[in-house]
Order: structure tokens, then C-alpha cells, then sequence
């Protein structure tokens, strides 16, 4: 009985650990949280002192926080049965006194509690007549041994072994109860079976099994269940059989038969596997992983099970098939196989009473008894002592398969399903291999196995886009091979053109049975709850390689944790793979499955608005994300606000920054493009256009850069204020990848349009540094002159930030001009105002210009030390970008200076950095560092680079 008032739970042990709250049932939380509700279980309401607790959950190895971790998870299983519990309260459940913790004996409902009162009800009315349905109704609560499935220390595992004991105890006063009265012991026969299978060398549970098999006119099998019992020992043991055993077994073949029997038959052994895949191709080290893993154990003391899941039609049942016969010798007794259809489309999943009585109609022909307790049982002491394999193919979830385990050592099992089956890795050790698509070479003898070696051999660069387009997905090739072959007229090269034509459907990949790839896709659509399966069909809006779980709860419009159990959702069924921590990716051909199911099932309306929501979660990140590698934004920067259904990922600092754009900004540039082509949302284009200018430069992508600004212009009304900074911004990408007039040309027309001074001042500033580069002598008069104006401006609206910067660029045309001191002056000033103010950005600008103003006085050496240093720290803060820009600097005065030696070095340098993080070559350095390399063979002179 429960306090009043208090909710009614109840909790189980004799099986899976498990417990509910009225009709809901609870996540026990993690594995420290459930042992120690395992333990206070198992003591059945006696109370466990604090070190006694400790003792049993850590044994010798407690933490210094043991007794601060028990009292926190006492707190936490509290709050779990009881959720308005106030803080520091004990309430109805879990209570502590002088003695320890005890869940309330009397208070607490569970499956352990209800069998020792059912048990001890039996015997207290034992000469009635009424106890075996007294052992009955308690035997029916063990489902399984206390605490099934879960990793305990050796002190724990001791105290469920004990509740095991104390079920085998009363199943054999239950057995002899019947035995003796002459009651039927028809209900008492799974669980004999069941611990029979489970302890294998008790006597005294086999003996009783062997009575009531005979009992039940089953005398064949209870001599089979004898004998099985007689060659353990003798074999394993080297013993005889006890008295008892010994004793049952005369009884036995005195006794003469109650009801006529067939004659025992022999043995069976079962070989069910289906036959190869005749085209099967590749796959080894999957197979070498899989054979070590089915090897029976040296001591053969453990069962076997290997789970592979993956994608529909990546080839799960074909290697399953095809690692069972190469390790089928290795099991004598034979191998079992049945498809459990567990993504059947017409819903006929196999019941795993069904899936063992086609077993046992093969391993005990006319024995099969009825429910799926008795069925499991038989089956579990059939196989005792036997070396048996099972494949259990296409199976939906882990109770499918549980039943269908053996439970004694020596037999391996080989599941395959699409779902993930995590919970067989926890409960019963499963090794799980998730299967990836074929390998290019994989792929392409997979085709050539189908078609023929020398087709493939000759349209060698149709081979290769048929499989890209297949997207290596061994049921795509096998689909168009069948297509080629029953159309001997039709060449690759065409084939190859069909699937480009309809590329991002599915069209191309329909067949005239249920095998085709939509059909595939769909039986696990067909399983995703109604959240899941909208989230699916929104991400085909998303183009990028991968996306994020916040882009992903973003698309959805849900908060991130409910975002996050979609994806686990969409990741079980094998849609998804979580191929980085919160970033997950998806097939091709699963991201044209889920366009298809959009496009038919959306409105517009809906799709865009998820691709409202995608983008201003981008905007509102890439924003942060800016800040965080450059903290330096014009006083009318438009910042976006996360609207209503939008997450945004938290950007903590530079290295978030730099990490969130090295994943997005492919996916960035992407969605630039499906804006400029999506008329109800091509106002979005250029806010985010322009948000990308700061990653682009840093990341050295202006050809990506000046491609999206192109784009946002053809897409904006001239008379929006953002035209004037789209030009800026498309000047500037000009410059990077060294289309100087093309530059000049943007940023004149920047400023005709500009009309706000704090705009103006970055424009004079950008025309001050790149006339000052590239302008030639004519033009650094003009440069000083944009610089000066810059500043005025600058210090008129308070930016003091960029007023030092512009003070530090002036250094370098006035140099050019030969008024070295002034020079001198201003960049020395500069780099003081900024190291004061702890501007290292402006600082690195400024140590520049006093480089440029020493390089110009002929101090080589002393502008190369101030270069070294900072491209040191540009390369310790990942700014690829200005480290080349400073080597391409360095370079080109030590080549002028004649130094080849020094500026090979440099530019090698340069193309380190370049080949070891993918960034652009904008400034020619492999070109720079061949001419300097071939002069340097030959003796000649080296052409310093055109700047």
C-alpha cells in the first residue's frame, strides 16, 4: 500500500531493471543512479547504511565523493517517483533513518515484494489445493535473472545471484508441489526451461525439468534433457551425475510410458542459410572484423552476437549471409536463419513465438508448446551444450530478438537490422558494426561483377559517375546493372546521362517489385512518429554536407532538446548518421527521398518558413561568429534577432568562431545561391552575403566571396542602402584574388552611393591600402590623401579602433613616397595606441607599416623580424589569410633584395600552410616557389612576384 496522496509506482528487478509512475514508465537515469536503485531493490526494504553502499557500488576502488554521489542520486531517484517533491524532502518512497537507506517496505509496489508474498502465500495454504496458483502467480513475475543485462561489481552480482537462488528454491517446492499431488505442472515447464538454460550445471533444477517433461508424456526429450545434463558434467566437469540426477534417470527408465510416443528422432542439424550473393564483392574488413567477432571464446564460456545495422539497401543481409557460411564450420550443430520482416511494408512483422516455433519444428519435431515463455525455453534448453549458429535478419527492434537469444555459451547469433540497436550492446554484449556504403574500388568491382569486367573496363569515366550518382548504395548499382542488362543496347555512357538528368529524384532508380530504392526508403518512413518524419522531409532544404543539430531544430521550429530526439530518431533508422558530435549527414539518395516526400506533402507556405527559420538561424550565428574573430563592427551594423522557433548555436570565442565557419561556411555559401533563386526569399541574400565577407577574407575564398556579392547585387532594389556596402564588399573580394581594377572600379561606386561617414571612413581607409599596394608611384599621394580622410572620419564618429588602424596604414604609402620619418613616426604612434589599448589586431597592422617604413630605409633584417613575429601569431590564431599576405610580403622583398635562399624558405612556408589547411593559393606561392627553385637550380636571376 502506498502513503495516501502519494503516486503510484512500481518497480521491477526479476528481469530488466524497470520502473513506472502510474502509467508511465521512468528513465532510471545513468548506470551509477540505477545500480544504486538495484542494490535498495534487492534488499527488499532492509535499510543500507551509507559505507555498506558505498562497499557494494564501488567495492575497493571508492571515490574521496562516494557518499556525496550516493546522497546526490538518493536526491535524484526521489525527485524521479515523486517530480513536486520539495528539496530536501524524503517523501513517500525512499527513506532514510538511523540504519541507512531503505525503499519503504510496505510503501513500495514491486515484482520482487509481490513474489516472496505470493510465494510465501502458496505456503501457508499449501494442503488446500490452492498453492500452485500461488507459485504460479509468483514464478510469472520473473521474467528473466534480478537485474538482467546490467554491468555490476562482483558484490552486487552476488547479491542478485542470490534472489536467482531463492527463484530456483521456490520453483522447486513449486515443482514438487505438482509432482506429488498430481497436478499439472504444464505452467511450471517454461520456467524450468528457462532456468534450466540459465544454470546449466544445477542438478536439482534439471532434475525436476527431466520429472515434469516425463509428467507431461515428453519422455523423449526429458531423456534428451539427461543426457545433455550427464555429458556437461562428465565433459566439462568430470563428474557423474548426483544421487538425485542418478536417481530421476532409473525413475525414468523404469517407468513405463504414459501415452504412446513417436520414436526419438535423431538429432536434426539445421543449415537454413539462404544462399550468397553471387555478385557479393568487397566488404573485408567488415568480414575479418565480423569472423573475429562470431569465433567461439577460447573457454567458450560466453554466446556470440553480432549486430550489423545501416542504411536500407547498403548490403546488411548480403554480408550477414556471407559471414555466416565462411564461420558456419566453426558450428557444428548447424545454423538457424529467419527473416523477422521487421520493416515488412504490409506491416507482418514476425512475432518471435512464430520466428521459434519455425525453429523448434526443425530442432524438436512435434514438441512445441504453446506462448512465447514455453517456446523460449525449449529452445534455450535444446541448444544447451550445442555449437548452433543463428541469423536473425531484418529485424526491427531488441524485443524481436531477446526471445530469440540462446542462453548457453558456444552459439553465436548474427542480427541485422536498420535500426539502431544500442540497448543489445548494453543488455547482452552485442558487438554492433554499422555498415557504411561500398568504396570507390568496392563500388566499381561490385558493377563489373553485374555487368561484366570488360563493360566497365571500357566506358571507364561512365563507370565512375554511375557510381557517384548511386552514391555507392549497393542497391542503386544492383538496380541499374539489371537495367543494362535487360537493355543489351543501352551503354554505360548513357546510363550515365539517364541518372544526371535526374539527379536529386528517384526516378531513375524504379523497378516492377518492392525492391526498387523509394520502396526500400519507405518501410522505415513508415515507422517515424509524426515530428520525426516532417523534420525529415524539411532537411532536403538544407544543401549542405552535413548540418547541425540547431540548424536542424531551426529548420523544425522546435526547442533543441526535442530537435535532438528527432535526430536520434531519423539516426536510428539509419536516415542520418551523426558523424561528428551533433552534426549529422545523410545519403543522396535519402536527401532525394525526402525531397520527394516534401514536395508531395508541404505546402509552400511551410517550406518557407523552415527556410526562413534555417537562414536566420545562420544569420544570427554567423553574426556572433564574426564578432568572436574579428570584435570589430561599424556603429550601423544591422544585428539579427533569433526569431520565434530559431536556435542559435552558442559561439564562446575565437576558436567557436573559427571552428563554426570551417563547418558552415560550404553550407553558407550554398544557401546564398538557393536564396538568389527563391523568389519568395531572395530579399535574404544580401544581408547574408554580406555577413560572409570577414570568413571569406580570413579563410582566403574570394572567388566564393565576389561570386555571392555578385549574386546579392542581381538581387537587390539600387536604391536599398545596402547596394553601396555590396560594392565595398565586392571590391574588397576583387582584391583578394588580384582583380585590382575591378576593385577600384566597386569601391568608387561604393562611395558615389555611400552617404553615412562611418561607411565613407572604411572605404577611404580600403582605397588608401589598396592604392597604396598596387596603385604604382603615381598613386601614393592619393593613397596618404584617403587615408588622412579616413581617419578624419573615424575620429569624428569615435571609432578609435579603426582611427589607430588607418594611422598605422598611412606608414606604408608615405614610405613609398620616401617620408621615411613621418613614416616612422605615425606607425610607431600607432602601434603604442593600440598596444595601450590591447587592440592586437591593429597592433599587427601597425608592427606592418613599421616593417614596410624599415624595408623601405634598406633595414632588410629588421623588417623581416618584425614580419616573423607576426606571422607567428597570425598562424597561431588561424588567420591563414594574413599570414600569406605577410609572407607574400616577406617574399617579395628578400627576392628583390636577392636573397633566394631566404625567400624560398618563406614561400615554402607559404605552401605548407596552403596544402596543410586547404586555403586557397591567392597570392601564386607555388608558383612563386617553382621560379624560385628552378632559378636557383640554373644559376639565374629570380623575377620577384607582381604583387
Amino acid at each position: 500500500m502506498s502513503t495516501p496522496g502519494a503516486p503510484q509506482v512500481r518497480f521491477e528487478l526479476l528481469g530488466h531493471l524497470r520502473a513506472w509512475r502510474e502509467d508511465r514508465e521512468l528513465a532510471l537515469g545513468p548506470p551509477a543512479q540505477r545500480l544504486l536503485l538495484t542494490v535498495l531493490l534487492a534488499r527488499g526494504g532492509h535499510p543500507a547504511g551509507l559505507d555498506e553502499l558505498v562497499g557494494l557500488l564501488w567495492e575497493d576502488d571508492a571515490p574521496a565523493s562516494a557518499a556525496n554521489v550516493i546522497q546526490r542520486y538518493v536526491g535524484a531517484l526521489r525527485r524521479l517517483v515523486e517530480p513536486g517533491l520539495p528539496a530536501r524532502t524524503q517523501g513517500s518512497w525512499l527513506v532514510r533513518d538511523s540504519s541507512g537507506y531503505a525503499l519503504r517496505p510496505g510503501a513500495t509496489t514491486s515484482d520482487l515484494a509481490e513474489f516472496r508474498a505470493f510465494a510465501e502465500q502458496a505456503r501457508q495454504v499449501e494442503e488446500s489445493g490452492e498453492a500452485m496458483a500461488w507459485f504460479v502467480k509468483a514464478l510469472d513475475l520473473c521474467r528473466a535473472t534480478a537485474g538482467a543485462g546490467a554491468a555490476v561489481p562482483s558484490r552486487v552480482a552476488a547479491l542478485l545471484a542470490r534472489i536467482d537462488r531463492e527463484v530456483a528454491a521456490v520453483l522447486m517446492q513449486a515443482a514438487d508441489l505438482a509432482l506429488e499431488t498430481g497436478q499439472s505442472p504444464q505452467p511450471l515447464l517454461p520456467h524450468l526451461q528457462r532456468v534450466a538454460a540459465l544454470d546449466p550445471f544445477d542438478e536439482g533444477v534439471h532434475a525436476r525439468l527431466i520429472r515434469v517433461l516425463a509428467a507431461l508424456g515428453r519422455r523423449a526429450l526429458a531423456l534428451e534433457v539427461h543426457r545433455a545434463i550427464r555429458d556437461r558434467l562428465v565433459d566439462e566437469l568430470g563428474v557423474e551425475p548426483g544421487p538425485e540426477l542418478a536417481r530421476v534417470q532409473r525413475e525414468l527408465l523404469a517407468e513405463p510410458e504414459r501415452r504412446p510416443e513417436r520414436p526419438a528422432a535423431p538429432r536434426v542439424r539445421p543449415a537454413q542459410l539462404p544462399p550468397g550473393l553471387a555478385a557479393f564483392t568487397g566488404r573485408d574488413a567488415e568480414l575479418t572484423t565480423l569472423s573475429r567477432v562470431l569465433e567461439p571464446a577460447a573457454d567458450a564460456g560466453t554466446m556470440r552476437l553480432a549486430v550489423i545495422d545501416g542504411l536500407a539497401g547498403v548490403g546488411k543481409t548480403s554480408l550477414a549471409v556471407r559471414v555466416a557460411h565462411r564461420v558456419a564450420a566453426q558450428f557444428p550443430d548447424g545454423q538457424l536463419y529467419v527473416d523477422l520482416r521487421g520493416f515488412d511494408p504490409g506491416g507482418a512483422v514476425v512475432d518471435p513465438a512464430d520466428a521459434l516455433r519455425g525453429f523448434l519444428e526443425v530442432l524438436a519435431p512435434g514438441s512445441v508448446p504453446t506462448g512465447l515463455n514455453a517456446r523460449s525455453g525449449l529452445y534455450r534448453s535444446l541448444l544447451v551444450g550445442r555449437r548452433m549458429l543463428v541469423v536473425l535478419d531484418n529485424v526491427r527492434d531488441a524485443e524481436q530478438v531477446r526471445p530469440l537469444l540462446p542462453g548457453t555459451p558456444g552459439c553465436a547469433v548474427i542480427v541485422t537490422s536498420r535500426n539502431n540497436l544500442a540497448s543489445l550492446v548494453v543488455s547482452d554484449g552485442a558487438e554492433v558494426l554499422t555498415l557504411d556504403t561500398l568504396t570507390e574500388d568496392e563500388a566499381r568491382h561490385a558493377l563489373g561483377r553485374r555487368l561484366g569486367e570488360e563493360r566497365v573496363t571500357a566506358e571507364p569515366e561512365a563507370a565512375t559517375e554511375i557510381i557517384r550518382l548511386c552514391g555507392r548504395l549497393p542497391l542503386a548499382l544492383a538496380i541499374v546493372a539489371a537495367r543494362v542488362r535487360t537493355r543489351p543496347q543501352l551503354t554505360l555512357a548513357a546510363l550515365a546521362t539517364m541518372l544526371r538528368e535526374t539527379r536529386g529524384t528517384l526516378a531513375a532508380f524504379r523497378t516492377d517489385d518492392v525492391g526498387d530504392v523509394r520502396t526500400v526508403f519507405s518501410w522505415s518512413y513508415r515507422t517515424l512518429d509524426e515530428a520525426a518524419a516532417r523534420l525529415f522531409r524539411l532537411l532536403s532544404l538544407h544543401h549542405g554536407v552535413d548540418i547541425s543539430a540547431e540548424a536542424a531544430a531551426s529548420l523544425a521550429g522546435v526547442p533543441l532538446p526535442h530537435g535532438r530526439e528527432l535526430l536520434e530518431e531519423l539516426t536510428r533508422v539509419r536516415y542520418l548518421t551523426e558523424h561528428r558530435p551533433d552534426r549529422f549527414t545523410a545519403h543522396d539518395l535519402v536527401r532525394a527521398y525526402a525531397l520527394e516526400l516534401m514536395e508531395a506533402t508541404d505546402s509552400p507556405e511551410e517550406r518557407a518558413a523552415a527556410l526562413r527559420r534555417l537562414v536566420n538561424h545562420y544569420r544570427c550565428v554567423a553574426h556572433a561568429a564574426t564578432l568572436a574573430l574579428r570584435p570589430v563592427r561599424p556603429p550601423n551594423d544591422r544585428v539579427p534577432v533569433a526569431e520565434p522557433g530559431v536556435t542559435v548555436t552558442r559561439i564562446g570565442g575565437y576558436d567557436d568562431g573559427v571552428a563554426w565557419y570551417e563547418a558552415e561556411l560550404p553550407t553558407l555559401t550554398l544557401l546564398v545561391r538557393e536564396l538568389a533563386a527563391t523568389p519568395a526569399l531572395r530579399c535574404e541574400t544580401a544581408p547574408l552575403a554580406l555577413s560572409l565577407a570577414m570568413p571569406y577574407e580570413q579563410f582566403v575564398r574570394g572567388e566564393e566571396w565576389a561570386s555571392g556579392i555578385e549574386l546579392a547585387l542581381e538581387t537587390i532594389d539600387g536604391a536599398d542602402p545596402l547596394v553601396a556596402q555590396l560594392h565595398r564588399s565586392l571590391g574588397l573580394a576583387y582584391y583578394t584574388v588580384q582583380r585590382h581594377e575591378d576593385c577600384l572600379r566597386e569601391l568608387g561606386r561604393s562611395m558615389d552611393l555611400q552617404t553615412d561617414d562611418a561607411e565613407r571612413a572604411y572605404l577611404h581607409i580600403n582605397l588608401g591600402q589598396i592604392l597604396g599596394d598596387v596603385g604604382g608611384p603615381d598613386r601614393y599621394a592619393e593613397a596618404v590623401d584617403h587615408f588622412r580622410r579616413g581617419m578624419e572620419l573615424h575620429r569624428a564618429v569615435g571609432n578609435t579602433k579603426a582611427e589607430m588602424i588607418a594611422m598605422a596604414g598611412i606608414a606604408y604609402p608615405l614610405a613609398k613616397l620616401g617620408r621615411l620619418d613621418e613614416a616612422v613616426a605615425l606607425a610607431e604612434h600607432a602601434a603604442e595606441l593600440c598596444e595601450a589599448a590591447g587592440e592586437e589586431l591593429a597592433l599587427r597592422t601597425a608592427q606592418g607599416a613599421i616593417a614596410q617604413v624599415r624595408l623601405a630605409a634598406g633595414d632588410l633584417a629588421g623588417a623581416t623580424e618584425i614580419w616573423r613575429t607576426s606571422i607567428d601569431r597570425f598562424r597561431a590564431s588561424q588567420g591563414w589569410r594574413w599570414a600569406l599576405q605577410v609572407l607574400e610580403q616577406v617574399v617579395k622583398a628578400h627576392t628583390e633584395a636577392g636573397d633566394h635562399e631566404q625567400a624560398r624558405r618563406f614561400v615554402r612556408e607559404a605552401v605548407d600552410i596552403i596544402e596543410e589547411h586547404d586555403v586557397p593559393d591567392a597570392y601564386g606561392a607555388r608558383r612563386q616557389l617553382g621560379e624560385i627553385e628552378r632559378a636557383l637550380s640554373a644559376g639565374g636571376p629570380v623575377s620577384p612576384s607582381p604583387g
